[in-house]
C-alpha cells in the first residue's frame, strides 16, 4: 500500500526564509550588523576601519576597510549560508583564533536589507561589486575600487516591519553602536576606526598601537588619567587592561568592559572576580570603570555557546576568577586604591576653616527670614490648600502616615476629612535644625515638619530654571581660565543634543574638538570648584535616561537632571541661616510638597498626633 504524501506536515524550507530566520537570531538591531562586519573587516588584516551611518544605522551602515578583500567567486560564495574561510573542520571548533567563523552574518543581513558588497584583493586589477536585495543578487559587476572591503546596508528590515517596529530611537541605536566601536578600538588599539554619524564625527582612534590612546578616545581624558594599569599572569591565562581608582566609579557597568581573545564579551565570572577585588573600597551601587583583556589558549575557551558571541565558556571559570581578582588585587595594592589629592591640572584642595561648607548658592545672602515674612508664605499656601478641599474622600498627602506627598490638587479630601485627621497647616513655619545631615526640622502652628533637604533644593532650583528659561537667560559666573572638558564619544553625541538647553541652565559650553568641550562659565550660584563634576554627572544621567528608556531626552529632563546635580546633597551639613533661606524659598514654590522627580518633600506630624502618641490626647 503506497503512502500518502498529501498527509506530510514536514516541509524543507526554502533558502530564503532560512536567512531570514537566522537574520532574527544574528541581526538584532543595527549595532549587530556593525559588530559583524568589523569583526569581519579585523579578521581580513585591516588596519584602517570607517564605519557611517545614518540615522542610528536604521537607514544606512556602511563599513570600510584596507583589509585583504576578496576574489570575484569568494564575494559571491561569502553570501551563501555557512560559507566561511575561517574554519575547515569540526576540529578547527576546538580552537577558534578569529572573531568570526560561523558564515552566517553576512547572508542574514544581506536578506533584510539592501546590500551592496564591494572588494578588491592586491594582486587583481578590478574590484568586484554585488548588489542585493532582500537576499536576491540583482547585478554583478566588475569596478574600480582599492583593496580592502566596502560594505553597505540600506533599510535594516524593510522587508521585515515585524523586527523594525523594534528599533529605537536613533540616538538609542547610535549609542549602542557607539559601544561597539569603542569596545574595538580598545581591544585593537593597532587599528584605526572611525565612527561618523549623519556626516559628524562621533568617534576616531588613533591606531597607535598604545592602548591608553584608545581609552581616552572612548572613555574620555579624565576617565583615562584615574585608570591604573594591571598585569598578571597565571598558568596560561593573562591578564592586561586597566582598572580605575576607587574614585572613579558609575552607577551602571556599562564602562567595565572585557575582552577574551581580542573578542569583546559579557561574563559573570569576571564580573564577580572583580566586585570581589574592589569589596569594602566602594560605596553601595556603585562600580569601578575596568578594562579587562583575557589572553588564553584558544582550546581552553569555547565562543561558540552564544547566538551573537557575546558570551564564552571557559574550561575552568574558578581559575579565570582567581587570575582576573588577583590582577585586580594586585593592581589595587599597587596604589590605585589610594585616591590622589590635588591632581594635576584641578585646584588643590583647600581647607578654609572648621565651620561646614555652604553648598547653597553663595552669591545669596543667606538671612534669617523674619517670622512675619514666613508667615505671609505660610498662609498663603494654607488657603490654596483649604481651595482644593472637595466632596469626594481621599488621603491627606500632608497628615503623618498618610499620602505620599503627592499634591493636594491630586489627592482631594472631605472638610470632616480634614479635620478629623489634624491636619497640619504650614503656618507660622520656623526651623529648629538638622537631622542626620539630610533633613531640616522645622516647627509650624500646627506641629512638626521634616524636609529632604536636597528634594527641597531640588524643587526650588527646578522652579527657578523654569522661570529663567522663560522669562530671562540664565545667570553666568565666568572663569579666569577656561577648562577644557572631554567626554566620552556617547556622552558627546547626548550633550551635543542638547547643548543648547544646557547653555539655558547656566553653562557657557562650546564644543572644542572631537568629544570635547570648553567651559568658560557656570550657572550663578554654583561652586566653581563644582562647576565641572556637576556638568559630568548631568550628562551622564541625560545618556542614561535616554538609554534606559529608548528615546530622545527632552527639554525638561535637562532641566530637572540639572535640578538635582546642583542641589544640596543629602549627608551635607548646612547652617542655620541656609536652611531657613531653604525653606524659604520652598514656601514660595507653586508644589512645595513634590521634587520634579515626584518625590515628596516634606512629612509632618500634627500636634493632635503628638498628643496622642503621649497619651496626652
Amino acid at each position: 500500500m503506497s503512502e500518502d504524501v498529501s498527509q506530510n506536515r514536514i516541509f524543507q524550507l526554502d533558502d530564503h526564509i532560512a536567512n531570514l530566520i537566522a537574520a532574527g537570531e544574528v541581526v538584532e538591531r543595527p549595532a549587530s550588523v556593525v559588530k559583524e562586519l568589523v569583526e569581519n573587516s579585523i579578521d581580513a588584516a585591516a588596519n584602517n576601519i570607517t564605519v557611517y551611518l545614518e540615522d542610528g544605522g536604521k537607514e544606512l551602515i556602511k563599513v570600510v576597510d584596507n583589509g585583504c578583500g576578496m576574489t570575484r567567486d569568494d564575494a559571491v560564495t561569502c553570501l551563501q549560508r555557512h560559507a566561511t574561510s575561517k574554519i575547515s573542520s569540526a576540529e578547527d571548533l576546538e580552537a577558534i583564533a578569529t572573531l568570526g567563523f560561523r558564515g552566517e552574518a553576512l547572508p542574514s543581513i544581506a536578506s533584510v536589507s539592501y546590500f551592496n558588497l564591494t572588494t578588491k584583493t592586491e594582486w587583481t586589477n578590478e574590484a568586484t561589486e554585488l548588489v542585493v536585495e532582500g537576499g536576491t543578487i540583482t547585478d554583478l559587476r566588475m569596478v574600480g575600487a582599492p583593496q580592502g572591503t566596502t560594505i553597505s546596508v540600506g533599510r535594516i528590515f524593510f522587508n521585515t516591519p515585524a523586527r523594525l517596529k523594534f528599533l529605537k530611537s536613533s540616538q538609542t541605536e547610535l549609542s549602542h553602536i557607539s559601544d561597539i566601536i569603542g569596545q574595538f578600538a580598545i581591544a585593537y588599539p593597532h587599528i584605526s576606526f572611525k565612527l561618523i554619524h549623519n556626516d559628524r564625527d562621533v568617534l576616531t582612534s588613533p591606531g597607535t598601537s598604545q592602548r591608553i590612546n584608545s581609552i581616552v578616545q572612548v572613555l574620555g581624558k579624565d576617565t583615562a588619567k584615574n585608570l591604573v594599569p594591571i598585569n598578571y599572569t597565571q598558568g596560561l591565562v593573562a591578564v592586561e587592561g586597566f582598572i580605575g581608582n576607587p574614585t572613579l566609579t558609575r552607577n551602571h557597568r556599562r564602562d567595565q568592559v572585557f575582552f577574551v581573545n581580542g573578542r569583546p564579551i559579557r561574563s559573570r565570572t569576571i564580573t564577580h572576580a572583580l566586585d570581589m577585588a574592589y569589596r569594602g573600597l566602594l560605596q553601595p551601587a556603585r562600580f569601578p570603570v575596568a578594562v579587562i583583556l583575557i589572553n588564553i589558549e584558544p582550546e581552553l575557551v569555547d565562543v561558540n555557546v552564544h547566538p551573537t558571541k557575546a558570551e564564552v565558556k571557559f574550561s575552568s571559570e574558578n581559575e579565570i576568577h582567581s587570575v582576573v581578582h588577583r590582577a585586580a588585587n594586585q593592581a589595587l595594592m599597587a596604589g590605585a586604591a589610594a585616591p590622589t589629592i590635588g591632581a594635576v591640572d584641578q585646584p588643590p584642595v583647600q581647607i578654609l576653616s572648621n565651620q561646614p561648607s555652604n553648598p547653597y548658592p553663595t552669591q545669596q545672602k543667606l538671612e534669617i527670614p523674619d517670622e512675619e515674612s514666613l508667615k505671609q508664605f505660610s498662609d498663603a499656601l494654607a488657603q490654596r490648600r483649604a481651595q482644593v478641599i472637595s466632596s469626594e474622600p481621599g488621603p491627606d498627602p500632608f497628615v503623618w502616615g498618610q499620602g505620599t506627598g503627592v499634591p493636594m490638587e491630586e489627592s482631594p479630601v472631605t472638610e470632616a476629612n480634614f479635620d478629623t485627621a489634624r491636619t497640619v497647616a504650614l503656618t507660622g513655619v520656623r526651623v529648629i535644625g538638622q537631622a542626620k545631615n539630610m533633613y531640616i526640622v522645622a516647627v509650624c502652628d500646627d506641629g512638626i515638619l521634616i524636609l529632604d533637604q536636597h528634594v527641597a533644593h531640588e524643587r526650588v532650583i527646578y522652579d527657578s530654571l523654569i522661570k529663567r528659561s522663560t522669562d530671562q537667560s540664565a545667570d553666568i559666573q565666568g572663569m579666569l581660565l577656561p577648562a577644557t572638558i572631554s567626554f566620552s564619544a556617547r556622552e558627546s553625541a547626548i550633550l551635543s543634543q542638547r547643548l543648547d538647553d544646557v547653555r539655558k541652565i547656566g553653562y557657557d559650553l562650546e564644543e572644542f574638538g572631537q568629544n570635547t568641550y570648553l567651559l568658560r562659565g557656570s550657572p550663578a550660584g554654583l561652586k566653581p570648584e563644582v562647576a565641572e563634576s556637576v556638568l559630568k554627572e548631568i550628562v551622564t544621567e541625560l545618556l542614561e535616561t535616554s538609554i534606559a528608556r529608548h528615546l530622545v531626552v527632552r527639554r525638561d529632563q535637562v532641566l530637572i537632571t540639572a535640578s538635582c546635580k546642583m542641589a544640596v546633597k543629602a549627608g551635607e551639613p548646612m547652617a542655620m541661616p541656609e536652611m531657613s533661606k531653604l525653606v524659604e524659598d520652598l514656601l514660595k514654590c507653586e508644589n512645595p510638597f513634590v521634587c520634579p522627580h515626584g518625590r515628596p518633600i516634606v512629612v509632618s506630624l500634627s500636634n493632635w498626633e503628638l498628643a496622642r502618641k503621649f497619651h496626652r490626647a
